[in-house]
This record gives structure tokens, sequence and C-alpha cells, in this order.
């Protein structure tokens, strides 16, 4: 059932509706099996995985209250087999290619079995989440919720299946499920709902159709220039409209039910740096990288600038892996990599020079380099092959072609959205500050009429485009 369906809005109508007018000591288990039923539409065989994830999870948080001696082993016993399952059910095919001792050791009638266990939905961001709580529990950042939280906590439908990657202290305190019902609930959740609806039907999804035939491996050849430029840039679009939609739905649905997400994106083509695009990118991945893996590495290096450096590169080559379980990833990982290295040796420079102060050419040419390099990366990652990727590289920098594959409405529908990615701060900040004038509770014009106008036009749009129906591209990761 995903989210950019008909069904799934009839569910989450149901589920909202049963929900509030449930008394509060039972919604708590009606959100549990909700959450199960949800789960089970994309696959009934996978349900036991979550629930194993959340017992495996609760038995080492108690063994590492409990026994403060072993805490540490405890800790990366949980965490060594979240990673096992991770790479039994991600990373088999992956290394069953590329390790030559799994295709001698095991027959080759075992690996095509093997290979062919479907793929788990979520199973990236619920095992994550689970990572960050053990290593929580074990710093004692956190303290240990029930069995029922836990389950709630990694089962919790809104983002099970693409994030954002929740921390327990985020999410687990709320769990009460407790508050008393508020109009703003339903504005907020539904503003959310419905753009994000029109961000994947509307916009991600149309790109894709031109993106698919343009990075097909069967397209032929170098494209045109244009071409080129066309591609990587309509897929910058598409992955960010895609997931933002993915991310707005999920924020809106659990506002539904009086739960705050955090945020996953602001702004990301806005960045100034390479840095700034992963604070404002997937921002709830770069965090727990940050967090759990980036700063424990180089925590014992006290800043020393080559394991600096080459922590960078293979965390960022970790993020790719993450994504994907093929060697674009991986390059697109450790492009990104390649980039943090490469401003922070920038930034090392401008601070051995104490009174250089950064002229604003400066500043703007790291802006735009920051943005070709990103869809320089995009490429990379979008792309079925290396060679595929090569190709559409060659023709952006420098085997230059004339002529066009695509009819002109695709290119003016990709640059009203780049215009639209332009204004798109300014935009919000507008419809914030009229909320903001709507004041807390009252009934506006703005609500009364503005609201459901909006509401039914973005419904009207996404039945309109539902035809192309989708699926959001990091539920694949």
């Amino acid at each position: 059932m995903p989210f950019n369906s008909s069904l799934y809005l009839v569910f989450l109508v149901g589920a909202v509706a049963i929900f509030w007018l449930l008394p509060p000591g039972a919604r708590r288990m009606f959100v549990l099996v909700a959450s199960l039923a949800f789960y089970a539409t994309w696959g009934i065989v996978f349900v036991w995985l979550p629930l194993l994830v959340a017992t495996l999870v609760f038995f080492c948080g108690k063994r590492i209250q409990a026994d403060v001696v072993r805490a540490k082993s405890w800790a990366w016993l949980g965490i060594g087999c979240l990673l096992a399952l991770l790479a039994i059910f991600k990373y088999r095919g992956f290394l069953f290619a590329n390790l030559p001792f799994f295709t001698r050791a095991i027959p080759a009638h075992t690996a095509s079995l093997a290979a062919s266990i479907a793929f788990p939905m979520g199973i990236s961001f619920y095992t994550f989440e689970a990572i960050g709580y053990l290593i929580d529990v074990r710093q004692g950042r956190v303290k240990m919720p029930g069995f029922l939280d836990l389950c709630l906590f990694f089962l919790f439908w809104p983002n099970i299946l693409s994030g954002p990657i929740l921390r327990a202290r985020e999410l687990v305190p709320q769990l009460s499920l407790r508050k008393l019902f508020e109009p703003r609930f339903l504005f907020e959740g539904f503003d959310r709902v419905i753009w994000g609806l029109v961000q994947k039907t509307v916009i991600a999804n149309v790109l894709g159709i031109w993106v698919d035939r343009g990075f097909s491996p069967t397209a032929g050849g170098i494209p045109p220039t244009l071409d080129g430029w066309f591609l990587a840039i309509a897929f910058g679009l598409q992955i960010y409209f895609d997931f933002a939609g993915y991310t707005n739905m999920a924020i809106g649905t659990a506002r539904l039910l009086g739960i705050t997400l955090p945020e996953n994106f602001r702004h990301p083509y806005h960045a100034a740096t390479p840095p700034d695009f992963w604070a404002r990118w997937h921002m709830t991945l770069s965090r727990w990288i940050r967090d759990y893996l980036f700063f424990p590495i180089n925590a014992k290096w006290h800043g020393a600038p080559m394991p600096l450096y080459l922590s960078l590169l293979c965390v960022m080559a970790l993020v790719g892996l993450w994504h994907g379980a093929g060697w674009n990833f991986i390059l697109w990982g450790t492009l990104h990599g390649a980039y943090l290295v490469l401003y922070r040796i920038y930034e090392s420079w401008k601070n051995a020079r104490l009174n250089w102060g950064e002229p604003r050419v400066i500043a703007v040419l790291w802006r735009i380099g920051t943005l070709l390099a990103v869809l320089v990366a995009w490429v990379v990652f979008r792309s079925a092959d290396l060679n595929r990727a090569w190709e559409i590289l060659s023709a952006m920098f420098y085997r230059f072609g004339s002529g066009s594959r695509f009819a002109v409405g695709c290119y003016a529908y990709a640059a009203l959205l780049v215009l639209f990615c332009a204004v798109e701060p300014f935009l919000m900040r507008k419809l914030g500050e009229i909320e903001e004038h709507s004041g807390d509770e009252g009934l506006s014009a703005f609500r009364v009429l503005g609201r459901p106008i909006a509401y039914l036009f973005g419904l009207l749009l996404f039945l309109l485009f539902d035809a192309n129906n989708a699926q959001f591209i990091y539920s694949q990761f």
C-alpha cells in the first residue's frame, strides 16, 4: 500500500478517525495493529522482521543496563546481529557477485536461491534506528522503554518504509498517545500529506518518465549535450521531489495523530557548500552518520588532517553503500566524500590566513560549484552502470553534440521546476506568515476557504496523474 495511492488515503482517513474516537488507553495498541497491517501490505511474510529487531534490541538493551561490566559487549552483540540481518537481506547478491570467497564456497544453486529472497521494505531505516538506540542505551542517553514502546518505535507506519530516521528520545516520549484532539493537527497534517502527494505524483513521476528513458542502457550512445544536462537536472529534481514528497506525507500522517517527526529537507539546492548540502539533504541520515559514525571514528585522532580526510571518504562511501548494493552507489558516496575533503582543505587554508576575508565572488563560486558537483554525483547515482554514467557526463562536459531527443515541453517543465526551487524558500516563508496571521485555533478565511480549495485542487491533480503510480525511490533502499 504505497503512500501515493487511493487505497492509502482511505486507510489514512479511517485510521485517523478511529484513533481520535478511541479512548486514550486503547490508542497505542490500535496504532501498533494499524502499523502491522500497513507493513503487511508490502509482504506479510516479513512482518516478523521488525518485531524480531524490536525483540533483539529490547533484550540487548536490558542486558546493557543490567550488566555494567559487559555492557559494551552486549551492545556490540546487538549491533553485530543487526548488521548481519542487513547484510543477509540487502547485500547478499552484491557479496556473491563481488567476493570470490563466496563464489567458491557456496554452490551456484544455493547462491541463486539466496539471491531470490525478497527485499524487506524499510530494513535500512529501522536497522539504523535500532543501532542508534543501542548506542544511546550504552551511553546512558535514553532510558529503557517497555517492549510495546519499542515495537511502536520500529513499526510506526508513517516512517517505517523510508524515514525520517528517528531516535528513541524523539518518538518514544510521544507514544503515550494521550493528547487531546486539536484542530491544528488536521490542518498541519493534511497540509503536508496533500503537498507530498502533489510532489510525488505530479512532479516526480512525470520527470521519472523522461529520466527512465534517458538513463536506460538501451538509450544508445552519448546523448546530445543539451540532453545530458537535462537528464542530470531532471533526475536531481525527481529524486528531491520524490523523497521530499514521501517525507512530507510521513510527517503529515504522524501529525494527524498528534505526533511530531523531525524535518528531513531544508531546500538542499540552495546549499552554499558541500557540507551545507548534507545539512539540508536527508537531514536525519546526515546527523545519524555524524553522531554514530563520523564523530566516534575521529574522536581519537583529535582533528588530525589525514585521518579526517580518509574517514570522510570512507564514511561517505558507506553512505553510498547504505543507499544501494552497487558500485555506482559507492562511487556516488565517495564523490561526496571527496567534495567534503576538498572543502575541508579550503577551510584549513582560509583559516591559516588570519586576516583574510573571503571575497563574495569566492562564496558565489562555491555555491555554483556545489550545485554542479551534486548534479555530477546524481548522474552516477542514477545510472544503471558506470558506462552509462560516463556517456552522460561526457556529453555534459567535453563531447559536445547538438540536437535533442525530447520534446520542448520536457525542457520547459524542468526549467519551471528549477525556478520553483529557486523561490521555494520565499514561498514557504510567505505561507508561514499567512498561517501565523490566522492564529492558533481561529476559523480564518484562509482555513475556511483557502485550505479546502487547496486540498481539493491537490487531490484533483493526484487523481489526474495517478495513472503513473510509481514507487517512491527511497523505498528501494
